[in-house]
């Protein structure tokens, strides 16, 4: 604890009735008196100071910037300190001071600069920082136009963008954040239409602050935000910053496989506008299409290269899962969920009678269904290699929840629309039945993805889901194979299929009514 005297004459320097040189003073004690992690006394100054001075240091020191930084360097430091504590950052005095500091952070004077950025990532790690921020926008977006702008190595910067962007779209995500989106969506815009205009490395290096961005927002949420501000430029910058990324593949590997990570949360937030925008059928969508389509054709080369590599890779020990295997196939989710996507909005554009035919192009559609189709059936063969060489069914899905439930969520995609690999993936059943009762964080998730797949095998055999799902309760299927029926699925009639709609329908099987009877007894 500093000393009650040294504080108390600390904080009469500093208050409003003091002079411009005992303020100057009172903010070079202030490290000398307190210690940086002494937030009570901290906060007891700052209660006590006259902030507006500093604001006062700043906005001179950007004044004079390109000839000396000294009132920055000693304006800055003291907030920075400030902002560590977070019962400090997010008080309306030091939220006042956000523009002048991304200012600051714009300008990229020496050294000082990135002190100022540290001090905004502090005070917009606090909710009401960010909400400040995103109140108004159009200081993070005056940073991200100086990148452009930039001389020198914009390393640092990009990372304060990165932050600071994944940051507000965690808070934008958040109960408190979704009266902000429309403000979000403008800075995200912004940055898309850096990374769609500018080439090499500044291209390269947003491409994972936009990946970063768009990952915490869930698909509700990107609903909101296009209605509150229109996602149409943003989602049209990144996907031409991502064909003119993936064109180079040859040369820029590592940024092409970022490209496919970015494609795939665009896909997963808005894929009715990715693939096809029904609202347009002007010449930019055309455009936007035959770019999405692109992407779709390369996400199913890249993610049937993810799979021959792992399925190539001999695993190390009998009966194990094998990390190293998995590490190979980490592009695998982000392909998967690309063509997910497609095959999602090509269901609702089948089932869509109102949708002008226009505005579709129906050849490349069923162009398109080849390539889907061969990473399908890769898919398939995935999981079957997989289960063979592990002994457990829950350790595959253990060992890796993403790859299995991307996987799962595409190949499921195709088996409600398909029955050409229902035969092929028969095997595969009994394993998705164990993962939905023995995996309860996945088992929602997997009866979701699941259903629309059962209902499709009924229907292809024109048996009603209602009557199946009484009959299930009721132990009364009657259509099993073995009195001679035959089905358009092969799944339809098996115990496989039956075992798995059980645990679909979250109906309890004659096994888990007898353990049940048995632990009562």
């Amino acid at each position: 604890m500093p000393n009650h005297e040294q504080l108390e004459k600390c904080t009469q320097l500093l208050s409003t009735k003091s002079t411009d040189d005992e303020k100057f003073a009172g903010l070079m004690l202030v490290p000398r008196v307190v210690a940086p992690d002494d937030a009570e006394s901290l906060e007891y100054i700052f209660d006590a100071m006259d902030v507006k001075f500093l604001e006062r240091l700043m906005r001179t020191g950007l004044k004079q910037a390109d000839k000396s930084a000294i009132m920055l360097n000693i304006a800055i430091p003291v907030i920075d300190s400030f902002a560590s504590h977070s019962q400090i950052a997010g008080k309306p005095k030091m939220l006042e001071r956000i523009p002048t500091l991304l200012q600051i952070v714009g300008r990229q004077v020496p050294q000082v600069s990135n002190e100022a950025a540290q001090a905004v990532c502090k005070i917009v790690s606090t909710d009401s920082g960010a909400e400040a921020v995103l109140e108004s926008p159009e200081g993070l977006v005056g940073v991200v136009g100086s990148l452009a702008s930039a001389d020198s190595d914009t390393k640092d910067l990009i990372g304060f963008v990165d932050f600071a962007l994944n940051r507000l779209s965690t808070f934008a995500s958040s109960s408190r954040g979704h009266g902000l989106l429309g403000q979000w969506v403008e800075i995200v815009t912004k940055t898309s239409a850096l990374f769609d205009n500018n080439q090499q490395m500044l291209k390269f290096g947003l491409i994972g602050v936009l990946a970063n961005a768009l990952e915490p927002i869930d698909r509700d949420i990107g609903a909101e935000a296009d209605t509150q501000h229109p996602c149409a430029q943003l989602i049209s910058h990144v996907l031409s910053g991502c064909v003119s990324v993936l064109r180079q593949r040859s040369e820029t590997t590592q940024y092409a496989d970022q490209a496919l990570v970015l494609a795939s949360h665009l896909v997963r937030l808005w894929p009715d506008r990715v693939f096809a925008d029904k609202r347009k059928s002007d010449r930019d969508s055309n455009d936007q299409r035959k770019q999405s389509d692109l992407i779709l054709r390369l996400a199913c080369v890249e993610g049937q290269s993810s799979i021959d590599s792992m399925m190539i890779s001999p695993p190390l020990a009998k009966g194990k899962p094998d990390q190293q295997r998995l590490k190979r196939g980490w592009k695998l989710p982000f392909c998967a969920e690309i063509a997910a996507g497609w095959l999602e909005w090509v269901s609702q554009w089948l089932d869509d009678q109102e949708l002008e035919s226009d505005n579709v192009d129906e050849e490349a559609i069923y162009s398109a269904m080849g390539s889907v189709q061969k990473l399908a059936d890769a898919a398939v063969g995935f999981l079957t290699d997989w289960r063979d060489r592990v002994d457990c069914d829950q350790e595959v899905l253990e060992a890796s929840p993403t790859v299995c439930l991307s996987t799962v969520h595409l190949l499921t995609q195709w088996l409600a629309t398909d029955p050409k690999l229902h035969s092929n993936a028969l095997p595969l059943l009994p394993m998705f039945t164990e993962w939905i009762k023995k995996c309860p964080e996945h088992s929602a998730t997997l009866r979701g993805y699941l259903r629309p797949c059962i209902s499709f095998a009924l229907d292809t055999c024109s048996i009603d889901e209602e009557k199946f799902v009484k009959d299930l309760k009721a132990r009364e299927l009657t259509h099993a194979r073995g009195e001679g029926l035959e089905f358009s699925s092969p799944w339809v009639g098996s115990i496989e299929f039956d075992d798995l709609a059980y645990a679909v329908y979250n109906i309890p099987s004659d096994e888990e009514i007898l353990a049940k009877r048995q632990d009562q007894s």
